[in-house]
């Protein structure tokens, strides 16, 4: 996809940001029970997450987290991951940035996590090799999506409602996002799966990734 569908979405999430996690809330908690605080456990050391959005996992870093970095497309999401680290009194390095190609060196942090994005990037490869790449070796990638559910019912009823998600909100809900990763050569260490397969928490250590391949 091209840089129009980024800034759609960038847009999107702009529009959004004031209402978001009104939005979400109970459907949200009811979807990922307590996902949310199992991703927060995860983090260690230097972290990054990409895709950091309001930043609704802030409460659920750890004392582990010893540098904290977040990146996201849209400026005002950012805002309020602000208002909500300054009100937790978290310290935080937070910056505009696309996870398709990130704003760092490469091999930066210990821990590079990412929640709920992947499904609405353009190009998803292109993102994972860019987590990778600025994963220390020996470093972690957290993960925590949904994906295409493996029960066949359920899949087809993704299939049928992602247009209309993806048109909305640049959302994908047919993407088979860990079996991708897997693929590329994230070896996983750990996984859990919630509500059919659907929703992911993982944990992985990153491939070597060549530079100049195309998503």
């Amino acid at each position: 996809m091209s840089a129009t569908e980024t800034e759609r979405i960038r847009h999107i999430y702009d529009r959004r940001a004031a209402t978001y996690d009104r939005s979400i809330g109970l459907t949200e908690r009811y979807l990922l029970g307590s996902f949310r605080q199992q991703f927060g456990a995860l983090l260690r050391g230097d972290t990054l997450e990409a895709g950091i959005g309001s930043g609704l996992n802030l409460p659920f870093y750890s004392s582990a987290v010893a540098r904290a970095v977040g990146v996201d497309l849209s400026a005002e999401m950012l805002a309020s991951a602000r208002q909500r680290a300054d009100h937790l009194g978290l310290a935080i390095e937070l910056m505009q940035a696309d996870v398709e190609a990130l704003p760092f060196a490469d091999a930066t942090f210990d821990t590079v996590a990412i929640s709920l994005t992947l499904c609405t990037t353009p190009q998803p490869k292109a993102a994972l090799r860019e987590l990778a790449r600025v994963c220390r070796p020996g470093g972690q990638i957290v993960f925590l999506e949904h994906v295409l559910s493996p029960i066949w019912p359920l899949a087809a009823a993704e299939r049928l409602l992602s247009p209309l998600q993806e048109r909305a909100l640049g959302c994908h809900l047919d993407r088979a996002t860990i079996d991708v990763a897997r693929e590329m050569g994230f070896e996983m260490a750990a996984e859990q799966q919630r509500l059919f397969g659907v929703f992911r928490l993982a944990v992985a250590k990153p491939p070597r990734m060549k530079p100049g391949i195309p998503g």
